[in-house]
């Protein structure tokens, strides 16, 4: 069992710093000790101020007479409940709504901090007249500390820096080694905690983050490693004095090491800060404020493919303002309703999908949203459709079932008159595959006849008919490609235009969603298209629907908490962000 506690604070720009940390056990000890699981270094807080008990059944505080104050009324103990507001000392101590698996969560917020000339009400200790002065001792303590803290840590690298003479080699080399292994026993006093579980493959190396002594990491180091890591905005478009200080933020500001295995934080204040009204931030913003999921929060945008222009890209909300461009133009024809007909499907073949239905009759197959959309590997988006997988099996390319069970190639025109061509040039020439039937009205040649070369262009010309007329009969007379495709014959009147297809594969790119997490949902619940009789139905679920299951940081019964890192990447910017700041931070290191 483990608790939630965040020690708030404020940096030098007067920022707010939320420093979140896992504490494990049932009962934590409230104090200015250092055994204490909750650490208050004040002198207005006792050694052992206070203590709180965590159980299945709930948390409660304990204090001696005097020592608490719960919701503004002093009290000895009390069962700790999402709210309360714990008066110890000069620090408040808030209940908030804990995460999932967390049965406490607490803020700590220093609210009364000591006075810079030492304030009244604090204790000074002062040493009584001894054999050492005061001062002397105070000479020794410092020599000490410099020597175990610094002097003995940096040997190992002074020491190496000297040539030693070569008949001397030898030992300097050994003293080199005792010196490194002592040099890093002290070294790891410095160390503030553990590292993070991805930093721990050089978790002894303080040198791969800390390459200047006595400075926090630099970004530099960072990049080292992170080569991919992309922007969270263009920094050129960061306007105004949040977006300035936004620009100077360091890494290690938000991802700080040395805090146990996470590292990466999960403060929604912190996007809160910005998105609140981010246009004081990016004034060119596209996005909308938003504060929590639950109670401030834009409806989401869609991005839509145009299947004429394929470099454009439109992003569109879905609210009433924009409903008439809620629209796909992929220059496809699609009826779900007509597919997902519960009565089933007609069934050319007599055959069935293996994951379809067959229905009392056996001459109807009952559709499922599975038979055509299946998950990818990890079940996060779904599998592009294709027609030689999802659709052939039942609207058949067949071009003359009664001489092969051949089908012409999806494809353009141009592929499927090349392989007419080629098909019925090798009836006319007399090489019949032993599949296939050959029409009585198409003249062929003797097997094995010896023809001339003008034998030959008139087979081929008999051929190009036949697979012209083949032709016709596909785009024209049955047509099989309008069933699905938008034909028209071409400007030359020689041919027909196909209007290329395609699809949108992700609808919002930017959202951290998977459908396997929402795998025990019904398809239809979040993606209505019973009714649906065209392609360019939009049948995305919007803010409301997604509600309906997701609250906001705050915890609800019976809902799922989602915080803003949820659904969204903090780092999905255009652009890796180091290129362009990457040159401003090594000519400010080289100054």
């Amino acid at each position: 069992m483990e608790i939630q506690v965040t020690f708030v604070s404020v940096n030098q720009r007067g920022q707010t710093q939320r420093d979140q940390r896992r504490i494990p056990g049932s009962v934590q000890i409230i104090g200015r000790g250092t055994q204490c699981q909750i650490h208050l270094p004040d002198p207005r807080v006792a050694l052992s101020h206070a203590r709180i008990t965590v159980t299945d059944e709930g948390s409660v505080i304990e204090a001696d007479p005097g020592r608490i104050q719960i919701n503004g009324r002093a009290a000895q103990n009390a069962k700790l409940a999402v709210g309360d507001r714990i008066e110890v000392g000069p620090y408040l101590l808030q209940v908030e709504a804990a995460p999932e698996g967390v049965p406490l969560a607490l803020s700590v917020t220093l609210v009364n901090p000591i006075a810079k000339d030492g304030g009244e009400g604090v204790d000074r200790v002062v040493l009584k007249d001894g054999g050492i002065s005061k001062r002397r001792l105070s000479y020794f303590a410092f020599v000490g500390v410099l020597l175990l803290t610094l002097l003995v840590p940096i040997a190992s690298d002074v020491l190496g820096r000297f040539n030693a003479p070569a008949e001397s080699k030898l030992k300097a080399g050994e003293a080199r080694e005792i010196t490194q292994v002592v040099s890093a026993k002290f070294t790891q006093s410095w160390n503030p905690g553990p590292l993070s579980q991805s930093h721990q493959s050089f978790a002894s190396d303080c040198r791969a983050c800390h390459q200047v002594p006595f400075k926090h990491a630099r970004d530099q180091e960072c990049v080292t490693c992170h080569k991919r890591i992309k922007e969270h905005v263009p920094s050129a478009e960061l306007t105004g004095p949040k977006g300035e200080a936004f620009r100077e933020i360091r890494c290690a500001e938000c991802h700080r090491d040395h805090k146990g295995n996470q590292m990466a934080p999960r403060a929604q204040e912190q996007c809160a800060e910005c998105h609140a009204d981010v246009h004081k931030v990016a004034s060119d913003a596209q996005s909308e404020n938003v504060t929590d999921f639950r109670t401030e929060h834009p409806q989401f945008r869609l991005s839509l493919l145009d299947a004429d222009n394929p470099k454009l890209i439109r992003r569109v909300r879905q609210d009433k303002q924009h409903a008439s461009q809620l629209v796909e133009h992929s220059n496809l024809k699609f009826d779900h309703k007509l597919h997902l007909d519960p009565e089933g499907v007609r069934d050319p073949d007599g055959k069935r999908d293996p994951n379809g239905v067959r229905d009392a009759q056996g001459r109807r197959t009952i559709l499922k949203c599975s038979n055509c959309h299946e998950p990818e590997e990890g079940g996060r988006l779904m599998k592009p459709i294709s027609m030689e997988k999802n659709c052939q099996s039942c609207h058949s390319l067949a071009f003359e079932p009664q001489v092969t069970k051949r089908q012409v190639p999806h494809g353009s025109e141009a592929a499927v008159n090349t392989m007419l061509r080629e098909f019925y040039a090798r009836l006319v020439l007399g090489d019949v595959p032993p599949d296939v039937n050959p029409p009585p009205d198409l003249l062929r040649h003797r097997p094995g006849e010896v023809l001339t070369y003008q034998d030959r262009q008139a087979a081929l010309q008999i051929a190009n008919q036949k697979a012209k007329l083949v032709l016709n009969d596909l785009f024209e007379k049955r047509k099989v490609c309008s069933t699905c495709h938008y034909v028209k014959r071409s400007a030359d009147d020689t041919g027909w235009d196909v209007a290329p297809v395609r699809l949108a594969k992700v609808w919002m790119p930017q959202a951290v969603f998977s459908h396997a997490k929402h795998a025990t949902e019904k398809c239809e619940s979040c993606h209505d298209v019973t009714n649906s009789k065209e392609a360019k139905d939009i049948a995305m679920p919007n803010l409301a629907k997604c509600r309906e299951c997701h609250v906001g940081a705050k915890p609800v019964a019976g809902k799922v908490t989602s915080d803003c890192a949820t659904c969204h990447k903090f780092h999905a910017g255009r652009d890796f962000w180091h290129k362009e700041m990457q040159t401003q931070m090594l000519s400010k290191g080289s100054k």
